[in-house]
């Protein structure tokens, strides 16, 4: 079944082949014991796939034992489990080495310009991860910190030395003026000579090779300065996104054209948290002809050094600010050499649509520590010679890099204080071109200490990517499949980044890999198994937090009068008016009917009651940023326990002894079309785990989202079709209240669906729906739902779904602005959530279709309900004098950001009309 896949795409693929290795193509990587004959191996495969449409060709003439599989024209938009499966069943057929596919698996992000920070995520990431912009820094800050001017005033400035650069290629820029070789540049996705940066606004970093080449070798005559203002950088354009998910083909090609081109850097800024054969044989050809390669230590994912920047043949780059401090993004770990400046420091910027302006902005990540030090790199390499440079290295049996490693570590400037997982210290170019390479001797001891444990799954990380190096047992075949779960499993359960797109498949491991993974491995990975699907930021604005005063203060009596009527300071003055007292008098009612039912924890219970009246005065004196966490779960739970409850569906209804029953629940039970809405949602399930929620609208057919239909199938999509694999398992849809399995109908068809991937990134332009087919012979279901076209902002409304267990990005500590696991922990306890059943959550809209920066469609709105990872593809009800369902929800954070389709807009959209739906 793994290779039906392939041979899908086969049958929808150009007949002819396509020059260069394009982004998000369909491709494996093949490698062979020994350099395999490529008319034999075509032979094979066209037999085991059927057909002749597919391109098999030599990565490069230096790795004859490696061939890269390609569809020509097919997209790739498949799981990577369903890849990984597919890249298995070749390594059987053919006796492979390995076989490992590009795929989209982001785990890291590039926060290199924050000015196009545009999301819900992205505001997290402003406290987590990116740093306020400062432009009353000097422009040569970031040089001076390294010592670099004090060597050029030496006559050294890296005059005769090469830099190539794999990145997403250059733009024009004055402040690139003389110090491009484009002479002997490369485009590894088309196969030119052009490494011209398109500036695409579809890709993830327009402009990165720009900025990271300015600090590399910027001449010094305007406002950046690199560190090597007479070296020469060669771009070669690999790729569209610096971080990398596993797609290390085209940069694997990058590498091997700068050691073609005999250059004597290598400078790359981009990395992922995953691990290539084909990327790690690239470098030991790079090692091999003396070239130093220095990479990104990675951005945001603090416990883990990406790849390559962990592979022994690569110098390892975290980031510092202008105080010596690491910058809060910096990744860390044993594999890091050295620190460089990477916070707010000066580039040539070019932006999507900028006109062509040459501007210069602050600018973050360990990209640009990489290319401060690659510059530092061709300091080094003009002032000893290239000549001395590897006879010295050959006399202690290490390459070039390693030489350099050694001698950046014997001059690293370590200020006072300096924390482990940070290297050695900061780089000292000064002291760095002192240092006679012939008095360095090999260090005995085993390298930078380690940080304190991160966890199994680092731990096992960490190990993997030593037997990876070790070449040890089946790590070949099973490295870079591995990598990728244990990053994968990471992400789930830690990232604090990004935001959910509220999708729960876990991938499964392909079966050579299953029969394969060391015992550490897999207990690492059945340890993390409930952590939701994380994504990307979605793209969407919010605001620094939830306006607590007005949901406190409307609810504050049990009534259901809306908060959007209050004004903040409104708000508050009601708050400060009735200190809390008739407020924490209702919780704790509240939490007493619960405890008698046996819901939550008292423990956890009666800490809300003690603090209440504490948190209520901080919220009414605006001090929100002062509460710390517990008091934080405490705060959650007084919104929901008064002003935004999400009750259990019994039967169909709500349960009037609900210990939140309240105005809400009164309010909800007295609509007659309750029930009827209730039993047409349901859970839908990919081999019975819990993906997120449809609901019946007609013609047998369910809504959800597109994202959901991503969770649970494959879409291969080329020049000759496309169609959705449903391979991965069975797919149902279970309408009963708990999701028992009495009422489950099987799925297996797509009706409609959004036409762009949304499993990476959301984009309000783009749109998160999908209409499925129910398969016939299945029991009896329940009636279908009419669709409402018109979306109301006075009216109260109602998400019904199945709320899934979230992630640790599903709260956020005001105190910190960080994610707080700890707060999603008391929550549980208080209110005994029961995840996976169905529930129905009341609240109003925020913002209209239409006001949302990026719906340039005017279909999706914003809602305050509570929801959760699960509530994916719920149907939201609004309570109008005709009511039905007017939304679909596709997204959001709880209290924060929620987000959702207007059915009506969707409908007379060009992507319309919805089929099987019937409208009111």
């Amino acid at each position: 079944m793994s290779l039906e896949i392939l041979r899908t795409a086969e049958s929808f693929a150009a007949s002819e082949p396509e020059p260069g290795l394009p982004n998000n193509r369909l491709r494996i990587t093949l490698e062979y014991a020994t350099p395999p004959d490529l008319l034999a191996q075509r032979a094979r495969i066209e037999e085991l796939l059927g057909g002749p449409n597919f391109d098999l060709k030599p990565l490069d003439d230096q790795l004859p034992e490696f061939l890269v599989l390609q569809f020509p024209g097919v997209e790739r938009r498949m799981a990577p489990q369903t890849l990984f499966a597919a890249a298995d069943a070749l390594v059987v057929a053919l006796d492979l080495v390995s076989a490992v596919p590009d795929i989209a698996a982001t785990f890291v992000v590039a926060p290199d310009d924050p000015s196009r920070a545009e999301g819900v995520g992205d505001a997290i990431l402003n406290t987590t991860c990116w740093v306020a912009e400062d432009t009353s820094l000097a422009p040569d800050w970031a040089v001076a910190i390294v010592n670099a001017p004090q060597v050029w005033a030496q006559g050294i400035t890296g005059k005769g030395v090469t830099v190539a650069q794999p990145d997403s290629g250059v733009a024009d820029h004055a402040e690139l003026a003389g110090a491009l070789d484009l002479s002997r540049a490369f485009n590894t996705l088309n196969g030119s000579t052009d490494p011209t940066d398109p500036l695409s606004s579809g890709m993830t970093n327009p402009g990165h090779g720009t900025a990271t080449a300015s600090n590399v070798a910027s001449r010094g005559a305007g406002k950046v300065f690199g560190t090597a203002p007479g070296a020469k950088v060669v771009p070669i354009r690999c790729l569209n996104s610096v971080v990398l998910g596993l797609d290390p083909t085209p940069v694997a090609q990058a590498i091997l054209h700068a050691v073609r081109i005999d250059a004597d850097v290598i400078s790359m800024s981009l990395g992922g948290g995953l691990h290539s054969p084909v990327m790690a044989a690239a470098l030991k050809r790079a090692a091999k002809a003396g070239i130093i390669v220095v990479s990104a230590a990675g951005n945001c994912v603090q416990p883990i050094v990406v790849y390559p920047a962990r592979d022994p043949n690569v110098i390892a780059m975290a980031g510092t600010n202008v105080h010596d401090k690491p910058w809060k993004g910096t990744s860390r770990g044993r594999k890091v050499d050295m620190a460089a400046p990477a916070e707010n420091v000066p580039v040539a910027r070019r932006t999507p649509g900028d006109g062509g302006a040459h501007r210069v902005k602050p600018s973050q990540g360990t990209s640009f520590a990489t290319a401060l030090t690659a510059g530092v790199a061709a300091l080094w390499v003009q002032k000893w010679g290239r000549a001395k440079l590897r006879s010295e290295a050959a006399r202690l049996s290490l390459s070039v890099t390693g030489l350099f490693r050694i001698a950046l570590r014997l001059t690293a400037r370590t200020p006072a204080n300096w924390p482990r997982g940070m290297g050695a210290g900061i780089v000292d170019a000064a002291a760095l071109v002192g240092l006679d390479p012939a008095h360095i001797q090999r260090p005995g001891g085993s390298g930078p200490s380690s940080l304190e444990t991160a966890g199994p799954l680092v731990a096992a990380l960490d190990d993997s990517f030593d037997g990876i190096e070790a070449g040890d047992d089946d790590w070949p075949r099973i490295g870079a499949e591995t990598i990728y779960l244990l990053n994968d499993a990471w992400v789930r359960t830690h990232r604090v980044d990004a935001l959910p797109l509220e999708s729960a498949t876990r991938p499964a491991p392909s079966p050579g890999t299953k029969a394969r993974l060391p015992a550490q491995v897999e207990a690492a990975l059945n340890q993390h198994q409930s952590g939701p699907l994380m994504q990307p930021p979605i793209a969407a604005p919010a605001p620094a937090q939830p306006d607590y005063a007005r949901y406190l203060a409307a609810g504050r009596m049990g009534t259901a009068e809306s908060s959007a009527t209050l004004t903040p300071e409104a708000a508050r003055g009601r708050l400060m008016s009735e200190p809390g007292q008739a407020l924490s008098s209702r919780v704790g009612d509240i939490l007493s009917k619960m405890q008698k039912r046996g819901e939550g924890d008292r423990n956890a219970q009666a800490e809300v009651v003690q603090q209440a009246q504490e948190v209520i005065r901080m919220v009414a004196e605006d001090r929100i940023p002062e509460i710390d966490g517990p008091h934080r779960a405490t705060l959650e739970a007084l919104v929901r326990l008064t002003d935004r409850p999400a009750y259990r569906i019994v039967n169909g209804t709500i349960d009037e002894d609900d210990p939140l029953y309240g105005e809400w629940g009164g309010f909800l039970s007295l609509s007659v079309d309750l029930p009827h809405w209730a039993r047409s949602v349901g859970r839908i399930d990919l081999n019975g785990v819990h993906v997120g929620t449809g609901f019946l609208i007609g013609g047998n057919r369910v809504m959800t989202n597109r994202h959901v239909l991503e969770a649970v199938a494959d879409e291969i999509i080329g020049p000759n079709g496309s169609a959705w694999d449903f391979g991965r398992g069975r797919v149902t849809i279970d309408f009963s209240d708990t999701a028992d399995g009495v009422t489950v109908s099987d799925l297996n068809g797509v009706a409609i669906t959004g036409p762009v991937p949304v499993s990476h990134s959301v984009d309000f332009a783009n749109l998160d729906m999908a209409v499925l087919n129910i398969v016939a012979g299945g029991p009896d279901l329940p009636p279908p739902l009419d669709l409402r076209g018109e979306l109301r902002g006075d009216i109260d409304l109602a998400v019904i779904g199945y709320p899934a267990r979230h992630g640790s990005a599903a709260y956020i500590n005001p105190a910190t602005g960080r994610p707080d696991v700890e707060i999603g922990q008391r929550l549980r306890a208080i209110f005994g959530t029961d995840f996976g059943r169905k529930y129905v959550a009341p609240g109003r809209v925020i913002q209209q279709p239409g006001t949302l920066p990026g719906d340039r469609n005017d279909w999706v709105f914003s809602h305050d309900c509570t929801t959760l990872g699960g509530n994916s593809g719920s149907m939201i009800v609004q309570f109008a004098a005709s009511p039905g369902v007017a939304g679909l929800h596709f997204s959001g954070a709880t209290l924060y950001a929620n987000h959702a389709h207007a059915l009506g807009a969707v409908n007379a959209a060009p992507s319309g009309p919805i089929p099987g739906a019937t409208w009111i």
